[in-house]
């Protein structure tokens, strides 16, 4: 049970700032665009520009899909984007006119807290002359990795390093490869390759991601009912007595009433912290360091922990920027669950339960 919730969580508990309406499919203008034959997919406009600007079908892949709307697993907001093999482009209207016109997802944080819930293993820190460590996310880079990354657009087109070196089988061809995992990329080395402009690959994130989303989760069974005996068995604690008709709530009383009190620093929805598995719950906190990186993390009823290593932004006065929600599943445990905030800098923790009833 404990692996297929951990599952659902990678897959559905996405962590994201509000809840935002559902948009419009976005209209592309068909001035400048560009059909590949190789995928029968067409790129227009800004997302032609900066496919063609920043390193092609070397850097970014064929396009995969159609230009669409989609929710941002970074802030919850619907953006239009569209998928490549090897990233995601995501138009940002509110940075027009500058570079930050088109941004590239996070499909490298994404991909990792998927596939490494708790870190991946066996990671070396490369410590050739002239590497350097990133304080932002405490990783290193150095050697091929360090020469590429600052060739081929830095932080902005692959973001901090999230890991340090370790051996990965790839998911196409099932060979190992050394790799590194950063915000928006994952560098595999190819020796194969090696003094050519192939020695370093970038893994086919947007692939991954696009066959992901497009793949929903197997439902859990559920359970075959026992045979009734002849003399069913009494419960040893009755459970508690419905509410009064006059006063009709919601959600049953079994199971919310055990939920400890709210913690006064973290703001619920629904407000009663307790629904059954489908319930989308969500929450805002406060309290944190101006400006920090706030780490989120979800823990089971059996004590189990999962979520890391999402992170959510605060603001000026230390409240998160919007809130965090978490989408449940009936295939989840029942039982009182809990969130926690923790400050990356000041590790100021705010804990919240809530509970999910049969």
């Amino acid at each position: 049970m404990k692996d297929n919730v951990l599952r659902w969580l990678r897959l559905s508990a996405v962590l994201m700032l509000a809840l935002p309406a559902f948009a419009a499919s976005p209209a592309v203008a068909q001035g400048n665009c560009r059909t590949f034959t190789e995928t029968g997919k067409t790129v227009c406009d800004k997302f032609l520009t900066y496919w063609n600007d920043n390193g092609g079908l070397a850097q970014q892949g064929f396009p995969i899909s159609d230009v669409k709307s989609e929710m941002s697993k970074t802030d919850g907001k619907i953006y239009t984007v569209q998928y490549f093999e090897r990233s995601v482009f995501e138009l940002h209207p509110e940075f027009a006119g500058t570079s930050n016109e088109v941004l590239l997802q996070l499909l490298g944080v994404s991909y990792y807290a998927k596939n490494y819930p708790g870190g991946a293993p066996s990671q070396t820190p490369n410590a050739e002359a002239g590497s350097q460590t990133f304080v932002e996310t405490g990783k290193h880079l150095g050697g091929t990795f360090q020469r590429y990354w600052a060739s081929h657009g830095g932080l902005r087109q692959q973001g901090f390093p999230i890991s340090d070196e370790f051996l990965e089988t790839n998911a196409l061809d099932g060979k190992q490869y050394k790799v590194q995992y950063f915000e928006r990329a994952v560098f595999e080395y190819h020796p194969e390759f090696a003094g050519t402009a192939n020695e370093v690959l970038l893994s086919q994130l947007g692939t991954f991601t696009l066959r992901d989303n497009s793949t929903p989760p197997t439902a859990t069974p559920a359970p075959i009912p026992p045979t009734p005996t002849t003399a069913p068995v009494q419960p040893t604690t009755p459970p508690p007595p419905p509410p009064p008709a006059a006063t009709p709530t919601s959600a049953p009383v079994s199971g919310c009433a055990a939920l400890p009190p709210a913690n006064p620093n973290v703001i619920s929805i629904p407000a009663s912290r307790c629904g059954k598995g489908g319930t989308v719950f969500g929450w805002t906190a406060g309290g944190f360091t101006p400006n920090e990186s706030v780490g989120v993390y979800i823990t089971l009823p059996d004590g189990s922990v999962a979520g890391a290593p999402f992170q959510v932004d605060t603001d000026g006065e230390g409240n998160i920027l919007g809130g965090v929600s978490f989408a449940t599943s009936p295939s989840f445990p029942t039982g009182i669950w809990a969130i926690t905030f923790e400050g990356v800098q000041s590790h100021t923790a705010r804990i919240e339960h809530f509970a999910i009833i049969p």
